[in-house]
């Protein structure tokens, strides 16, 4: 068996992507890797295998294309050709920085970061545009504002990312930075002292609590 990520709100993710892939192939495609992902996972802890004629995937969009017929299919392929053309340096550079923030959920952080990613790349954008001086030749004028524009694409394909892969699911995704709380073996007061308690006292007590 291939090796099996850890369960990063896999369930979570899948059912949101699931519910709103709409007429997109890449996101059906999405929430079929992250079915087998967690068929594969219950095969590895439990006894009764699932049926694997249900770990069939998508093909990716590359290998779609020789057959692709259908709006739907071409649409894929359309935002991939605009995207390849527009950044493509900060396209894969997203995509190799949403992959490093990954490995932080859940030790690190408890779920992903698109806030901060989003805000960078627009305030990265701003600051390129106000800093930008226009050349004189025609070169200066696309050349020029497309390098530039690669540095924002980063962090904006980074976020996205997080948005296609389902992150919007899981609590903290709305958070600039989502720290994963402590736990006793880091904070050795959270089990002498315990929790801070929320819960305002009940108005009538319980049986329990009067026989006891």
């Amino acid at each position: 068996m291939p090796h099996i990520p850890p369960d990063r709100h896999d369930g979570a993710r899948r059912a949101w992507i699931a519910r709103h892939e709409y007429t997109f192939g890449f996101q059906k495609r999405r929430a079929e890797l992250l079915n087998r992902q967690i068929r594969d996972r219950a095969r590895a802890l439990a006894v009764a295998v699932p049926d694997p004629h249900d770990d069939k995937v998508m093909d990716p969009i590359l290998a779609r294309i020789p057959g692709t017929a259908t709006a739907v299919g071409a649409v894929d392929v359309l935002i991939v050709a605009i995207v390849s053309l527009t950044a493509p340096v900060g396209w894969l550079a997203g995509y190799g920085l949403y992959n490093a923030l990954i490995r932080f959920i859940p030790d690190r952080l408890r779920s992903y970061p698109i806030p901060a990613l989003l805000w960078t790349a627009a305030a990265l954008g701003t600051c390129l545009i106000g800093l930008y001086e226009q050349g004189d030749s025609v070169a200066q004028l696309l050349v020029g504002p497309w390098i530039l524009a690669q540095f924002p694409a980063t962090f904006l394909a980074a976020g996205v990312y997080g948005i296609l892969n389902g992150w919007l699911a899981v609590d903290g995704s709305a958070e600039w930075w989502p720290v994963t709380p402590p736990t006793p073996e880091d904070d050795p007061t959270l089990v002498i002292f315990g929790p801070d308690e929320v819960t305002s006292p009940a108005i009538f007590h319980s049986a329990r609590s009067i026989n006891g």
